[in-house]
């Protein structure tokens, strides 16, 4: 039976999966990194793993969910360009958000294959709850546009599906090659943009 943990210990050790876990993935990916090579990392015992959570995999959706959150933030605090038109400011915005998700390496490797094991290994509950946390950024993406003036065409629906359009291009990133998804991922965000705003310049 695993030992019983003081609250900073537990605050600790969370927090060291969570390091310890971004290095993991980011080497060898969610399906080769075992339960084993977690629990090492920051040595404690298997039992004691699942004080916190109930799978490496729900470990890895709280790794990627940090991740998105700090990306979330850098785009909700991009600062538009009053000088440039709507349809540009917002290209630009979506520009800056996969730039971003770029510079992660776990999340720039994440693939379509590695996307579907997640989704069979974690509870449909969990993945509606990070589904909820996706609506709530474009929901608040879409205020942010709001607030600098521009006129949002599109339905929040429409915007959040939008949105989740791209991140699942990128999903098949090495299916399209890098200059295709470069590429592909551009005309994309134009047409996106333009879409949003009711604008194309």
């Amino acid at each position: 039976m695993p030992k019983a943990f003081s609250e900073h210990e537990k605050e600790t050790i969370r927090a060291q999966m969570r390091e310890k876990g971004k290095r993991l993935f980011e080497k060898h990916g969610l399906k080769k990194t075992s339960l084993d090579d977690l629990t090492q990392a920051v040595g404690i015992s298997k039992g004691a793993f699942y004080l916190f959570y109930n799978s490496k995999e729900e470990l890895f959706l709280e790794i990627l969910e940090e991740f998105e959150t700090e990306i979330q933030t850098s785009i909700l605090d991009f600062a538009l360009r009053p000088k440039v038109g709507a349809h540009q400011n917002v290209k630009d915005m979506l520009k800056s958000f996969l730039l971003t998700w770029d510079t992660y390496p776990l999340l720039k490797n994440f693939g379509q294959a590695e996307y579907e094991y997640l989704l069979r290994k974690v509870p449909p509950e969990r993945i509606h709850q990070h589904a909820q946390r996706d609506t709530d950024f474009s929901n608040h993406f879409i205020r942010k546009v709001k607030r600098e003036g521009i006129t949002v065409k599109a339905s929040p629906r429409a915007v959040s599906n939008l949105i989740k359009s791209l991140f699942f291009i990128g999903l098949h990133r090495d299916d399209l090659g890098e200059t295709g998804y470069e590429e592909t991922m551009s005309i994309m965000i134009d047409l996106v943009a333009g879409y949003v705003t009711g604008n194309k310049e």
